[in-house]
């Protein structure tokens, strides 16, 4: 009964956001959560990250793994690939003011300027001593980051490789207005009346927890690649209210990753889009959300028992459904130099996909004789997570592998998603559970979240205090070749599996069904931004 007077209340909002679009094309999708801040500098979740990429545009976009052009026209770059420029065409924000070369070298200082302390920083830590600049070691004159005239940007990046392109569509380097930021101050990216942009949409109503719209910019220079009138985002819309939502036509697209939702829809006739995204994890915080766990947590064999005591395919038949064990880091279907990565690059040692109780009690008895402990010393653990039904059962279900098999014991912190974003960033957990898609070595995400454990970051999300994996990583980036970036990525793998910086889990597959009745073309996979360039046919 809950559920349906949810959906009741969610429909009569939805019906009120629509009434003023009674013509044109719209499509209305399922959010899993609210936004946070649509503040490029500080977005930092997906449901954020997706509206930023709607709502602005940067001097590049990616698409199917491809760099294609946003407000920058063209550019070359020098041999090395280490300087590029930039040549922007003449665009306009969405209020129909100018737009050019001196709004994105406000917008990259205001990203790094240490006085401000924004959440993205390091994304813009790629260009030559933007890093030092933000530690104060480094004047603004010595970032490479140069507005040669109106429409043209020289863009130094700290060092070469094949990533340096891909790097400037991060949403962090998107722009924004310096007058409008100023006026509105610390509430920019807060509402709809908050945020200015100069992407394919704008937004025109947003009710907090319930609906966004967004309508198409009629301002944004390639307004004619944007097929749709508008787009209405319904929040807080997952599991049977997706599904129910979906067969009552109440929203025209959904997002699944378990079968007991995304099957019942096939069944009916719906069809979709599936792609493999993320690894599923639980992430150590090496550190300790307090110095008594973090001595136990730092040490090497306790991790390793942790993971062995963890029954990956249990997990996957019982509270991951649809889901897939992850014996190694990259993904089954990821591409290697001629053939499939897992192919050409084997392992000896995989993860373990069953739990393994004895061993994991031998690398216990081992950890515990290192620590000068026992047993009985043994703290217990924090398990942050994002408070929903699936992450609370799968890290029930982990908890009681861990106490079962080890006798170790963990209090379950479930947040909504403001709060747990605020813990992941200052550390305060032991263990948080999550998804990356760290499983990839394509080029449309370079760095990609292998760069969260980068020791030589001191901004990276995790951080992991090994020198041979930041050197790895750092070659990775710097390849000029796929080879030698996949060598360096397989080695990075082999770190993962014996070191055990984080208790990788599962691949996840996203299903994606749209509504019966209408066909959906032009998505990129993943869809991400594109979802504003998607086409509807009835």
């Amino acid at each position: 009964m809950k559920r349906w007077i949810a959906m009741l209340l969610v429909f009569a909002m939805t019906m009120m956001s629509m009434a003023a679009f009674a013509e044109g094309k719209t499509l209305t999708w399922a959010r899993g959560y609210e936004s946070t801040s649509l503040d490029p500098a500080e977005s930092s979740d997906d449901e954020s990250n997706n509206i930023v990429a709607y709502i602005t545009e940067g001097l590049v976009r990616v698409k199917n793994n491809t760099v294609v052009p946003g407000i920058a026209e063209s550019w070359e770059s020098n041999e090395e690939g280490n300087v590029y420029t930039f040549h922007l065409r003449e665009s306009v924000w969405s209020d129909g003011s100018p737009l050019d070369a001196n709004d994105f070298a406000y917008s990259f200082f205001r990203l790094i300027d240490p006085e401000q302390g924004h959440n993205q920083a390091a994304s813009g830590f790629c260009v030559l001593n933007a890093e030092a600049y933000n530690a104060g070691e480094a004047a603004k004159e010595d970032v490479g980051f140069k507005v040669i005239d109106n429409y043209t940007i020289e863009v130094t990046f700290a060092s070469c490789g094949m990533e340096n392109l891909f790097l400037m569509a991060d949403n962090a380097l998107h722009p924004v207005k310096q007058s409008f930021v100023e006026e509105v101050g610390e509430g920019y990216g807060s509402d709809k009346d908050k945020v200015l942009g100069n992407g394919p949409m704008v937004i025109t109503d947003w009710l907090h927890e319930s609906t966004m719209t967004l309508s198409r910019n009629e301002n944004y220079w390639n307004k004619d690649a944007v097929h749709l009138d508008q787009l209405i985002g319904m929040c807080n819309v997952s599991g049977d209210t997706a599904v129910e939502m979906m067969m009552t036509d109440m929203v025209d697209l959904a997002a699944f990753s378990d079968p007991t939702y995304y099957q019942q829809l096939y069944d009916l006739g719906f069809e979709g889009i599936t792609y493999t995204n993320t690894d599923q994890f639980i992430q150590i915080n090496q550190n300790g959300k307090t110095e008594e766990t973090g001595k136990f947590l730092s040490n090497i064999n306790f991790r390793k028992a942790l993971s062995l005591a963890i029954d990956r395919t249990a997990l996957v038949n019982t509270v991951m459904l649809g889901q897939t064990p992850a014996y190694r880091v990259v993904d089954p279907d990821a591409a290697g130099v001629e053939g499939k990565f897992v192919d050409e690059y084997p392992l000896e040692e995989t993860i373990n996909v069953t739990a393994e109780p004895e061993k994991a009690r031998e690398y216990l008895n081992k950890a515990l004789e290192e620590l000068g402990a026992t047993a009985d010393q043994i703290p217990e653990f924090s398990m942050l997570c994002y408070d929903t039904q699936g992450n609370l059962t799968k890290l029930q279900a982990v908890q009681d592998m861990l106490l079962t098999n080890l006798g170790i014991h963990c209090a379950i912190d479930p947040q909504p998603i403001q709060q747990m974003i605020a813990k992941v960033y200052s550390s305060d957990f032991d263990f948080w559970t999550g998804g990356v898609a760290i499983g990839t070595v394509d080029v449309a995400s370079p760095s990609g979240a292998y760069s969260y454990w980068d020791a030589n970051d001191p901004d990276a999300l995790f951080g992991y205090p090994n020198t041979e994996y930041a050197a790895l990583l750092d070659t990775a980036q710097q390849a000029t070749d796929y080879k030698t970036r996949c060598d360096a990525i397989a080695a990075i793998e082999k770190i993962f599996i014996d070191e055990v910086p984080t208790l990788l889990l599962t691949w996840q597959t996203q299903h994606v069904l749209y509504r019966q009745g209408i066909t959906i073309t032009n998505v990129d996979a993943g869809f991400g931004a594109d979802l504003a360039f998607v086409e509807i046919a009835d």
